[in-house]
């Protein structure tokens, strides 16, 4: 199997899981290979935030506190390094998008960039994962340490967002090889 370009899975631990009122505070991506979707290279940064705001359940989810980001990069920062390291010429994936592409939006916006750099078809992991359980009869499974561990990935504690796409890098692989 072979993508028209490389792939590039990123996350994004952020303040609150909601959208309109998350800030990041992780930002991470691995870069696949188009043909094998071995990992390339990688990145990973803390953004420095305010966690004045931030939502508990974030918190208990990704375990980052106020004290790991003071010394982080800014915001605009990490955007920079990070378009300067991968470029545009990539399909962008996650487990699921609608939290992801949002802050990398508001990212590239910050620094006068427009997100349509990036091709405008991306590839969310989740809903394919989910319909592979479904076919299998386990559509219980839902969340994301319930597939990842249908798909025979180690559990994790606090999320971290490297480790994150790893796991969605390899969920991706399983889903193109091995079915």
């Amino acid at each position: 199997m072979r993508f028209k370009k490389d792939i590039l899975m990123l996350d994004f631990e952020t303040t609150d899981g909601r959208p309109p009122k998350a800030k990041p505070i992780q930002l991470a991506a691995v870069l696949l290979d188009k043909d094998t979707l071995k990992e390339k290279k990688s990145f990973s940064s803390y953004i420095r935030q305010d966690m004045a705001d931030a939502d508990p359940r974030s918190s208990q989810i990704h375990g980052i506190t106020e004290a790991q980001l003071n010394d982080a990069p800014s915001q605009n920062e990490v955007m920079q390094k990070f378009l300067d390291y991968f470029g545009t010429n990539v399909f962008l994936s996650c487990w699921t998008t609608s939290l992801d592409m949002r802050m990398l939006e508001n990212m590239m916006l910050a620094i006068g960039h427009d997100f349509m750099e990036y091709n405008y078809h991306f590839l969310d992991l989740w809903p394919l994962a989910y319909v592979h359980c479904v076919k299998q009869n386990k559509g219980e499974l839902f969340n994301s340490i319930a597939i990842f561990n249908e798909f025979g990935l180690p559990p994790r504690g606090n999320h971290d967002a490297l480790e994150d796409c790893r796991h969605t890098a390899e969920v991706l692989r399983k889903l193109v090889f091995d079915n």
